[in-house]
């Protein structure tokens, strides 16, 4: 994970370059925002292409490692059997490609500011917006590269909503500068945070989903009454184990709009206190492993201790968890699952692409023109 990496080489004091696609046309394998790290001995985290770009990528990224400026790269795919790479891809798109210098050494502050970024990332439950200086009139106060944030700005607050992200290049923005205004050319990017999943139960078939979802880039926590279960070992990439005491819910965790929760104890009983438990929040998703037959005798039995299920938030529950894939083993569950987090997150059907009659990835960006502020 390209956080994992970055903390690495801001402790070791070894500098890399954070390559982000910033404008994109036609088709490409990754969108708007995607980022990848590259090291100095060529070893890449995260991918922008399907392999199409990463070679030709390390040889431009050398010059950044050695003069420390910015370089923006334009790959037009759209034709590329004259490209000089000679893949003959046929992605039919064009990408443009920001690298900037991670230098722990001589621009420390600038470091940590991107750390601080992606850290923001992992913790913060709302979206924010920075924008990154791809080019101004005046480098001495606003060099390229420069980050900005935007995300208190008057002016972008009709825009700011769960669904929308402001993704783009805005150009001739004017920035405040100890009174003088600066001309920008601003790549404008929504981070929004990072998914978060809680699973009740840690069985033996708990191990393959978190595997799956920390491929996602997931950050997930395994909650269980039994200490047993909890083994470090088996869940050694999991963000957190949480022990609780039988038949209680814990109450101190922070479950939210944006919490994803799974239910998978294989013991009735606390799966009840689970559920008894969530009905009195609200997460964005309720995955029940078990048939409906089941659901049916919990929510019988939530209402004769008093308890009804909002409507709302029945509509939230999905049992049997899972998409319909013919899924058998431990590992094909996890992936029906998980498959259907992902629908369920990016609002999308479950349907196959094949039939799919607009564009895979939809994206729009409109802005006003509006007075920036130096992030500080």
């Amino acid at each position: 994970m390209i956080i994992t990496e970055l903390k690495r080489c801001i402790q070791n004091k070894n500098k890399a370059i954070l390559a982000t696609i910033i404008d994109k046309k036609g088709s490409s394998y990754r969108q708007v925002g995607a980022k990848s790290l590259i090291l100095e001995d060529g070893t890449t985290i995260g991918v922008l292409s399907g392999g199409c770009v990463e070679q030709d990528l390390f040889e431009h990224s050398k010059e950044v490692f050695e003069t420390g400026e910015p370089k923006q790269i334009v790959y037009d795919l759209r034709n590329d059997e004259q490209a000089p790479w000679g893949l003959g891809v046929g992605c039919n798109g064009e990408i443009t490609i920001w690298l900037s210098l991670i230098d722990p050494i001589n621009k420390k502050s600038e470091a940590e500011k991107v750390m601080d970024i992606f850290n923001r990332h992992y913790s913060s439950t709302e979206p924010f917006t920075i924008g990154t200086v791809l080019n101004s009139n005046h480098h001495g106060d606003i060099p390229p590269g420069y980050i900005l944030d935007v995300n208190d700005l008057d002016c972008f607050h009709p825009f700011r909503n769960e669904t929308t992200q402001l993704n783009g290049i805005l150009e001739n923005q004017s920035v405040n500068v100890d009174g003088n205004a600066v001309s920008v050319t601003l790549f404008l990017e929504t981070i929004t945070p990072a998914p978060s999943i809680i699973l009740f139960g840690a069985g033996p078939d708990a191990s393959s989903l978190t595997n799956q979802l920390k491929l996602l880039h997931w950050h997930v926590t395994v909650v269980d009454h039994r200490p047993g279960y909890l083994n470090k070992d088996k869940f050694s990439n999991v963000d957190e184990l949480k022990l609780v005491s039988p038949r209680e819910f814990p109450a101190e965790m922070n479950i939210n709009k944006n919490s994803y929760v799974i239910i998978m104890t294989h013991h009735y009983e606390q799966d009840l206190v689970y559920l008894k438990g969530l009905v009195q929040r609200d997460p964005a998703y309720i995955g029940l492993l078990g048939p409906k037959r089941r659901f049916q005798n919990l929510k019988k039995d939530l209402q004769a201790e008093g308890v009804d299920i909002p409507e709302y938030l029945e509509e939230k529950i999905h049992t049997p968890i899972g998409l319909d894939i013919g899924s058998e083993t431990p590992e094909e569950i996890a992936l029906s699952i998980a498959a259907e987090i992902m629908c369920h997150k990016s609002g999308a059907s479950n349907q196959s692409l094949k039939w799919k009659r607009d564009s895979i990835h939809t994206t729009s960006f409109e802005s006003p023109n509006c007075q920036l502020k130096v992030l500080v």
